[in-house]
């Protein structure tokens, strides 16, 4: 990059910087001062204490964050690392991870959920030293707010499918909520006849909410020779990068194909690889006789993947299912779906975007063109199907309403950071914890189907 470009990558980060930091001030104040959880049964006149209630607060935060989100859109990779190191770099900023956890009104199933999953799965990380921190309240252990907003733009970059799907507050350690499985009928009647009455069909259904975390940390030797060396990088930033992508990876992973419910399971069975401290994930949840399957690699004539997901489409609108927005496929299997149509249409460039600066072309379908996006990696992995076919493993392509789908959440919707300053540990190490809280619902099976693609 020449000094041109750096001059302006420079200028555009200090531009934002500038907007969001009225906003980042507002969102601090809001989550340290009181909020009042009224019931639902309280009148208004009996609510007027002059401090916000919990919704009042949230419905606050959500603006505050969306002005942000727009100006945060607009910018670069580069410079919204060039944001992060900025807010990284400043001091004794953050909220008390006490009053942190209070603030959206979930503090004890937040408390419970660190202690409960201390030393297991993916929250290893949070180790005594640091448990004992948080539950100080003087401690100097923080939750950085100033961070949240940048960290949730690099991680949906780096997570396209997270930021599509709606995230909601969860309302415990595990998620309660009701599946449709059948949206009931309707019947004529005549002109002084009886309603009939008649209802839809739901299951009711959990999702545990999941802790996944990464500890990472810059010891003051580190951090005292990259500055000496006159390096121009910040270590703890490139650290924090690195974690950031970690956690986008487990989550894409257990989103498609993880699941918490059979110990048996691995990544090369149906059910998907076995997450104690995780949830089910799509590969599991979509596993119903309505999923399709196709052999694009067989003998000629090859099975046409286009078709099978039309199919698999007019199962869903066959179902009542309102039109699905997205299929989400593995990256090799997008190339064996483009390879197949090359031949047939001409491309004239009608790409959809899907997310900040990703596009894709769409597949013809009766519910209209769907775009057919990738998750990076190895997140939808091939496994052994319970019935075989095409003579091998398959790997699943996901025909999804995500307007059905959401995911729960506890403290904050996105990735949130806990500043752990040297000495807490016991070690002279600057720390910091990424983590999040999240699980996965699935409203409405009828609305969302698979394919099996033969490998």
């Amino acid at each position: 990059m020449d000094y041109e470009e750096l001059l302006k990558v420079v200028k555009g980060s200090n531009e934002a910087l500038e907007q969001i930091n009225g906003q980042l001030a507002q969102l601090t104040s809001l989550q340290t001062s009181s909020a009042i959880d009224v019931p639902v049964t309280q009148g208004v006149a009996e609510a007027g204490s002059g401090q916000p209630t919990l919704f009042q607060r949230r419905v606050k935060e959500m603006a505050i964050r969306s002005e942000m989100r727009n100006v945060l859109r607009t910018k670069s990779t580069q410079e919204l690392h060039n944001i992060f190191g900025m807010l990284l770099a400043r001091k004794g900023q953050g909220i008390p991870f006490e009053m942190w956890a209070a603030s959206g009104g979930q503090s004890s199933s937040i408390f419970s959920g660190f202690q409960m999953q201390a030393g297991q799965g993916h929250a290893s990380d949070v180790n005594p030293d640091v448990l004992r921190a948080l539950d100080t309240g003087g401690a100097a252990a923080l939750i950085r707010t100033d961070l949240e907003p940048v960290l949730y733009e690099l991680y949906v970059r780096e997570f396209v499918a997270f930021d599509r799907l709606r995230r909601e507050p969860a309302n415990g350690l595990t998620h309660t909520y009701n599946q449709i499985t059948s949206f009931g009928a309707a019947q004529f009647m005549s002109e002084l006849g009886t309603v009939t009455d008649d209802t839809s069909v739901y299951a009711r259904k959990t999702t545990n909410i999941a802790i996944v975390a990464t500890r990472r940390g810059l010891s003051l030797k580190s951090q005292f020779a990259v500055a000496a060396g006159g390096m121009g990088y910040d270590p703890m930033d490139l650290e924090l990068q690195g974690g950031l992508r970690a956690i986008a990876l487990r989550m894409q992973t257990q989103i498609f194909s993880g699941q918490s419910t059979n110990s048996g399971g691995s990544a090369s069975t149906e059910d998907g690889e076995y997450q104690p401290n995780g949830f089910d994930g799509l590969r599991k949840i979509l596993n119903t006789a309505r999923a399709t399957q196709v052999d694009p690699l067989a003998a000629a004539p090859a099975d046409d993947i286009r078709r099978v997901i039309a199919q698999a489409v007019t199962k869903i609108t066959q179902s009542g299912g309102a039109r699905p927005s997205i299929l989400w496929g593995h990256p090799e299997d997008k190339d064996t779906f483009d390879f197949q149509q090359d031949k047939n249409i001409r491309y004239q460039n009608q790409f959809t975007d899907i997310g900040v600066g990703i596009l894709t072309n769409s597949v013809n379908t009766g519910a209209g063109p769907l775009p057919f996006a990738t998750v990076p990696g190895e997140a939808i992995g091939a496994y052994t199907p319970a019935v075989a076919f095409g003579g091998g493993d398959v790997r699943d392509l996901y025909i999804l309403d995500e307007s059905t789908i959401s995911l729960p959440y506890l403290g904050s919707e996105g990735p949130t950071v806990l500043d752990i300053p040297i000495g807490i540990s016991g070690q002279l190490t600057h720390l910091f914890i990424i983590f999040g809280m999240w699980g996965l619902a699935v409203k409405a099976i009828p609305f969302s189907n698979k394919v099996r693609i033969a490998q």
